[in-house]
């Protein structure tokens, strides 16, 4: 019998609404596949749920996941498969850090809620602390394939090229890789 708390990722129906202005580049800093991804997930704006046990948490493709994009989520769930510690923040939707530490066959996770602490939207610096035990080959698999199809569906919408969605997984390939040698 295991006591893993489910980790999983589920994904909302498109918002018809845009609450925010289209990303730019003003500059001209950003590479092709920077904005390539972020007018992928503006344009194709949604709620993504993050059922972690019993919580349901509720992010956005536009900005929290183009932000976890730009910090090269990849290369974290890479770190992660390797032992290392990783922090998922989510910062505008709900005031949220989401810490990963592996143990072995499992992952622990803490969630830390942080900001507004009551509907009155009086700021608290005092946060709600929650912990979980997860199934590290699960979380891994979850993370892995949910990158994996952003960059599908931002490659067969045309936000960004085929060779820039190969180099944006190819630590995931590694990952994958890695642990085949690992159950073989």
């Amino acid at each position: 019998m295991n006591n893993f708390h489910k980790f999983q990722i589920r994904w909302g129906d498109p918002l018809l609404e845009k609450f925010a202005a289209p990303p730019e580049d003003v500059l001209g800093e950003l590479s092709h596949f920077e904005m390539g991804i972020r007018r992928f997930c503006y344009e194709s704006d949604r709620p993504i749920w993050l059922e972690i046990g019993k919580e349901q948490i509720k992010v956005f493709l536009a900005p929290d996941i183009s932000m976890l994009l730009e910090e090269d989520l990849p290369t974290q769930i890479d770190q992660l498969s390797r032992g290392e510690t990783i922090r998922l923040e989510f910062v505008d939707s709900c005031c949220l850090t989401i810490e990963l530490m592996p143990l072995g066959n499992k992952i622990n996770c803490n969630l830390r809620y942080f900001g507004y602490s009551d509907s009155n939207k009086n700021f608290s610096l005092d946060g709600s602390y929650k912990q979980f035990q997860l199934n590290s080959k699960e979380v891994l698999e979850t993370l892995t394939n949910f990158c994996i199809k952003i960059g599908d569906m931002a490659t067969e919408t045309g936000y960004i090229t085929r060779q820039e969605k190969d180099d944006f997984i190819y630590p995931l390939e590694i990952h994958k890789i890695s642990s085949l040698k690992l159950e073989n």
